[in-house]
C-alpha cells in the first residue's frame, strides 16, 4: 500500500459531515531579484537608472542627500528608506548635490504574471522607520549567506519588508489631517505674524472645536501652546547668536507687547531674556565634528554623537565624560534626544526633524556645505559664550597657516597640485572638494595647492564628493597625493596589487616618491584640533 493510500484509509474524508472550507490564497505579486551596496551619489543614480524597470527599495545607512521624484523633493538622511516604481527614476539634486555622502542598499523586485495592477505602496516618501530600516539590513545579511538552510530566508524577510511598506502606505493614505499638516506649516511661515485658531479653522474649512481636537491629538499641545512654543524657542535661537534688543524680538516672534514676551519667555525657560545667555545650557550635538568643535572650545556637551574611532581618543585625551551615540542613533532615535533634557540642539541643516526637534529645544541647525569651518566654529563659540576661546583657536590657526607657508616656499617652492584619496577598499575611493573638510580645505585654501585637473572639470567636486573606481583613479592624479589606504591588511594588499598593475605606477608622484600615507581617522574632521593636526601632518610629510 502506498504512502498516499495508507493516509486515506486512516483518515477519511467525512462523507455525511460537512466539507472543510477552503481558502484561497492571496496570489504572488512581486518576486525579488537582486541587492547592492551603493557607495555615492553616482552609484545611486547609476543603480536607479540600470534598474529602472525594476521596482527598487532604497535604504540609506548612512549620509544625507537630497532627491527629486516626480514633482517631488526628498531629503533622505541615515535609516531612511525610499520604495520607487518601476519606470520612474529618483535623481539626486544637482545644485549643491550630496549632503553628506550618501551609502546604503538598493533592493531590485519585479511583478509576477499576476501583479496588481494597483501600485500598492504610493509615491516615493522618505519613511523614517527605524523597524522597515532593521528589515531591509536583516535581508542584506540573509543574501550574503549562501548555506543551503538559508535559501529560503532572503524570500520570507523580502515579504515581510514588503507587508512592512505596505502597511506603512495605507496608514498613510488614511491619515486625516492633510488639512492640519498644511496649517502646520503656515504657523511656521508666518509665525510672525497674528494667528488665531478661529481663522485658522475657518481657512482649512473644519469646525474650531474639531480643528482643536485634531490640533492637540496630532502635536500633544493646544493651538495656543504650540504657537507660544514656536515663538520662544526662536528667540532663544536669536539669543544665542546675538543680543537683540526686545523689540527686535517681538518683531521676530510676533508679540507686539514686549513685556508680553518677556513674561511668556520667563515662564517657558525660567529667566528673562535679558539673562538668558548667561545661563549655563545642556547641549545635544547631533554631528561628529560639532561634538569636536565643543570639545575643543573646552565645553563638554550633555549628550554628543561620537564615532568609534573617537572614544579612544576621548579616554587618552582624560575628557569628562558625557552620554555619547552614534550619529546613526541621533537621527533616528528623537527620544534620546526628548528623554536628555536638553536645552540646546546642534547639528546639520537641513534636518527631516527640524520641527520635532524645536519642540523638544532650541534648534541650532548650520549648512556646513555653504559655511566654511571656521565660520561654523566661531559660531559655536557664540552658542556656547566661549566666542573668545574660538578666536584663540582660529588666532592659533592662522600663526601656524603662515609658518607652514613659509616652511613650503623654502621646501617645496611652487606648489603645484595635490589631492587626498580616501581608498573604502580595492573598489575604490572618496576624492573631495574644498567644502567637505577631510583636509582637502587645507590644501587648497590655506596651502595654496590647486587640485588635479580632472577635479575641476568635474565642476561641483570642488563643493562635493565623488567616488573614483580604481581603474579610473588615475585620472585624478596631481603632484602630490596623501592616501588613506583600506585599514584591513588583507584588502590593503590586494589594492596595492591592483594599482601596480594599472596606470598608477607610471604616475609622476609616484615615481617621484611624492605619495604619502595618512591615516584616513585624523583626516576625518574639520574641528580646530582636528584641522591643526591635519595641518601639521601633511607640512611634515612634505618637509621630511
Amino acid at each position: 500500500m502506498s504512502y498516499i493510500e495508507q493516509s486515506e484509509d486512516q483518515h477519511p474524508l467525512t462523507q455525511n459531515g460537512p466539507m472543510h472550507e477552503i481558502r484561497s490564497l492571496p496570489p504572488v505579486m512581486y518576486k525579488l531579484r537582486y541587492l547592492v551596496h551603493f557607495h555615492d551619489q553616482e552609484a545611486f543614480s547609476r543603480t536607479d537608472e540600470d534598474w529602472n524597470r525594476l521596482h527598487v527599495i532604497y535604504v540609506v545607512t548612512s549620509g544625507q542627500a537630497r532627491l527629486i521624484s516626480m514633482d517631488r523633493n526628498l531629503t533622505v538622511n541615515t535609516g531612511s528608506v525610499v520604495v520607487r516604481q518601476a519606470g520612474t527614476l529618483i535623481q539626486h539634486e544637482q545644485t549643491r548635490g550630496s549632503l553628506s555622502p550618501v551609502q546604503g542598499i538598493a533592493i531590485a523586485f519585479e511583478g509576477t504574471d499576476i501583479e496588481s495592477p494597483r501600485w500598492p505602496f504610493g509615491t516615493p516618501a522618505s519613511i523614517a522607520n527605524r523597524g522597515i530600516a532593521d528589515m531591509a539590513f536583516e535581508l542584506m545579511l540573509a543574501c550574503s549567506k549562501s548555506e543551503a538552510p538559508g535559501l529560503f530566508k532572503p524570500h520570507m524577510l523580502f515579504y515581510q519588508l514588503l507587508d512592512a511598506l505596505y502597511d506603512h502606505s495605507v496608514r498613510s493614505s488614511r491619515n486625516e489631517h492633510s488639512w492640519l499638516d498644511l496649517v502646520i506649516r503656515h504657523i511656521h511661515d508666518k509665525v510672525d505674524h497674528p494667528l488665531t485658531r478661529d481663522q485658522l479653522a475657518r481657512d482649512a474649512n473644519v469646525s474650531p472645536e474639531h480643528f482643536s481636537r485634531e490640533f492637540k491629538k496630532h502635536t500633544g499641545l493646544t493651538f495656543v501652546e504650540y504657537v507660544t512654543r514656536l515663538r520662544i524657542r526662536l528667540a532663544q535661537e536669536r539669543l544665542l547668536f546675538a543680543n537683540p534688543t526686545l523689540q527686535e524680538l517681538a518683531q521676530l516672534t510676533g508679540y507686539r507687547d514686549i513685556f508680553y514676551l518677556s513674561r511668556k519667555f520667563k515662564q517657558m525657560v525660567g529667566t528673562a531674556p535679558t539673562f538668558y545667555r548667561k545661563t549655563p545650557k545642556k547641549i545635544v550635538s547631533l554631528t561628529y565634528n560639532y561634538t569636536a568643535s565643543l570639545l575643543a572650545l573646552g565645553y563638554t556637551p550633555y549628550m554628543g554623537a561620537v564615532p568609534s574611532w573617537m572614544e579612544d581618543k576621548l579616554a587618552q585625551n582624560g575628557q569628562q565624560s558625557f552620554i555619547q551615540h552614534s550619529e546613526y542613533e541621533l537621527f533616528t532615535r528623537l527620544d534620546l534626544i526628548a528623554d536628555s533634557g536638553a536645552d540646546v540642539i546642534i547639528g546639520y541643516a537641513p534636518h527631516s526633524s527640524t520641527d520635532e526637534l524645536r519642540q523638544i529645544a532650541p534648534t541650532i541647525l548650520m549648512p556646513f556645505e555653504k559655511m566654511d569651518w571656521q565660520e561654523q566654529f566661531l559660531q559655536l563659540g557664540r552658542v556656547t559664550g566661549l566666542e573668545n576661546n574660538a578666536k584663540v583657536l582660529l588666532s592659533r590657526y592662522d600663526q601656524l597657516q603662515a609658518d607652514a607657508n613659509h616652511m613650503l616656499d623654502s621646501s617645496i617652492g611652487t606648489r603645484g597640485s595635490a589631492i587626498c584619496i580616501f581608498w573604502t577598499g580595492k573598489s575604490g575611493a572618496y576624492v573631495y572638494g574644498q567644502g567637505w573638510g577631510r583636509a582637502s580645505h587645507i590644501l587648497y585654501q590655506s596651502l595654496g595647492f590647486t587640485p588635479p585637473a580632472r577635479m575641476e572639470k568635474d565642476g561641483q567636486l570642488l563643493t562635493g564628493y565623488v567616488h573614483v573606481p580604481t581603474s579610473d583613479i588615475h585620472l585624478y592624479a596631481a603632484d602630490h597625493i596623501f592616501m588613506a589606504y583600506p585599514s584591513d591588511p588583507e584588502e590593503r594588499q590586494a589594492l596595492e596589487i591592483l594599482l601596480s598593475q594599472g596606470q598608477w605606477s607610471s604616475l609622476g608622484a609616484v615615481r617621484n616618491g611624492q605619495v604619502y600615507e595618512i591615516e584616513a581617522d585624523m583626516f576625518y574632521g574639520f574641528d580646530p584640533l582636528s584641522v591643526i593636526e591635519q595641518l601639521q601632518t601633511i607640512v611634515h610629510k612634505l618637509t621630511s
